[in-house]
């Protein structure tokens, strides 16, 4: 029983640090928690309960450092409705080049159903909040 706690416990700990993380992801994982996209070739099929958004970045790219505490805020505050997956052009040119990344920062912002989209460039969090709202929960403020 004790044992039982213990591991409810890390669970939730696991879980709740995890959804305010971006996680860095290869090609391999990708296609195994996040979409394949070799196997399911005409439609996204996201394996994941959530949106997602993929940052594609470069270390390199000073645009890219200024994103990243705007997509970790914008994290947090969705507190698990949403995972943001990073993914470094260098490292993963695969998942760059099917994606079409061309220009760093993109996001690409993939809804549980329907097709996904992407912006451009350094944006604010409320900027990304915008996007979040509209086309993964069809929350319009205006």
């Amino acid at each position: 029983m004790v044992g039982r706690k213990i591991k409810l416990i890390l669970a939730l700990i696991f879980v709740s640090l995890g959804a305010f993380a971006q996680t860095d992801i290869t090609t391999a994982d990708f296609k195994k928690y996040v979409w394949d996209f070799e196997k399911d070739t005409q439609n996204i099929v996201l394996k994941t309960n959530v949106p997602v958004i993929l940052d594609f970045y470069a270390t390199w790219c000073r645009p890219c450092k200024m994103l990243a505490p705007e997509l970790k805020a914008l994290q947090k505050e969705y507190n698990g409705k949403l995972v943001i997956y990073k993914i470094d052009v260098d490292k993963e040119p695969q998942l760059a080049k099917f994606f079409g990344v061309k220009v760093m920062p993109t996001i690409f912002f993939i809804p549980m159903q329907g097709k996904a989209t992407y912006a451009q460039g350094y944006m604010t969090q409320d900027q990304l909040k915008e996007i979040v709202d509209q086309y993964f929960f069809n929350n319009n403020k205006k």
